[in-house]
């Protein structure tokens, strides 16, 4: 049968909880928890040889504990006073289940009669005109308001006595939480590991914004972020190999990252090529990639500025460097604008028959990678537009997405 939750908002229901076992729960881990302090007093004065014994088997029975003791007794420490403290709570719980059960019984017998009762305990809106008729609906209407309350009385109890489990629940947790508290303490470098954890996702996210933004709007400003980010990614990740939170797969994945591996053609043009390609390797390093990057921030405030409002303003940012939808759509499909495509075809077209010219392998190579590396992209897009990301060739073949 339905019924009203208490006066605090409760709903009136049995206290489940097995008491006894709880207390014998408690009353192992204070038990494991004496074993464990013992053995590392004896472990301690084996290995410190206060126990006066001597021999090759000794010694190495020594070396293999080391210091093993100390932890064990830490983990003792902890494991001794939590006993306590869930004993308590069983203690309470028996205490209180039966009380609680025989409450709940309580309101639901007090309900079922006041359900039952004849009369609006809220008064009527249309009484009896009859006056026979309405002294008797008046006397009804009293009389269920009195077992309305008789139930209300049987209500406050039950919240009274969950106040007092939710007392006692809390008891416990604060206990095992002092407990803790004061066994496990993080270093400095545990906590540093969480902050380039954060970092690490956060930098993840704002690479693949100004990923987009590069994209669309394109220019050094967008290179350069996506630059610091490439090389701040690969530092941290370096930092967490070294800490053992992270595998050298993800190492490998941040150092591919930060190699411009479209420019690897580059490499085909001698000593020249080789200086751009480590150039373009380093871009956050290089002085003129922050004045022209300075020089673009300059441009789009300019812009903003003189804008009508922030949509027209963004649209004319965007415009700044791409004329036309067209030059959009290509950069999402192969990261260059119509003018570089049409001029790395040029340069693949006018030189495929002078072999030895150098500007044909560099166009050949960004050339192939490019075809490879937008098909691969727009395959990633349409498995992610399509609510198959997992599916995505990158997410089939991480390595070769990283690479690309």
């Amino acid at each position: 049968m339905w019924m009203e939750h208490s006066p605090r908002g409760r709903e009136i229901e049995y206290l489940d909880g097995n008491a006894s076992e709880i207390k014998t729960h408690g009353r192992r881990i204070r038990s494991i928890g004496r074993q464990m302090t013992g053995s590392a007093d004896v472990l301690e004065e084996l290995v410190t040889g206060e126990d006066g014994q001597k021999g090759k088997a000794i010694d190495k029975i020594r070396e293999i504990v080391g210091e093993t003791y100390a932890e064990l007794r830490r983990a003792g420490n902890m494991y001794e006073p939590t006993g306590p403290v869930l004993i308590a709570y069983g203690d309470a719980v028996e205490d209180l289940q039966p009380r609680i059960r025989v409450v709940v019984d309580n309101c639901h017998e007090s309900w079922t009669v006041y359900s039952g009762a004849p009369g609006n305990r809220n008064g009527r809106p249309f009484p009896p005109t009859d006056p026979d008729e309405a002294e008797q609906a008046a006397a009804e209407d009293e009389a269920r308001q009195d077992l309305y309350e008789d139930w209300q009385a049987d209500a406050r109890a039950f919240d009274n006595l969950y106040d007092d489990w939710s007392d006692a629940f809390d008891t416990a947790v604060r206990g095992i939480g002092d407990v803790l508290d004061g066994s496990i303490k993080d270093s400095f470098w545990d906590n540093l590991d969480g902050v380039v954890s954060v970092v690490l996702e956060v930098l993840g996210w704002v690479g693949l914004i100004v990923a987009i933004a590069g994209i669309i709007i394109g220019g050094p400003l967008f290179a350069l972020i996506g630059a610091v980010i490439g090389v701040a990614t690969l530092l941290l990740t370096a930092y967490q190999v070294l800490r053992d939170d992270a595998g050298m797969d993800k190492l490998i994945i941040a150092i591919i990252g930060v190699v411009p591996f479209g420019k690897l053609g580059k490499l085909f043009q001698g000593k020249a090529g080789l200086v751009d390609f480590a150039g373009d390797m380093f871009t956050a390093f290089r002085p003129s990639s922050w004045s022209a990057a300075a020089g673009q921030l300059g441009q789009m405030r300019t812009i903003l500025n003189f804008s009508p409002n922030l949509a027209n303003g963004a649209w004319n940012v965007i415009n700044m460097n791409n004329r036309s939808i067209g030059d959009v759509l290509t950069r999402f499909m192969f990261g260059r604008d119509t003018t570089s495509l049409s001029n790395l075809a040029e340069s693949i077209g006018g030189a495929s028959g002078q072999w030895a010219r150098s500007n044909w392998g560099a166009a050949a190579w960004e050339g192939a990678y490019m075809l490879v590396s937008g098909a691969w992209g727009i395959g990633d897009k349409i498995a992610k537009w399509t609510g198959n990301a997992d599916r995505g060739p990158s997410s089939q073949a991480p390595w070769v997405g990283a690479f690309l």
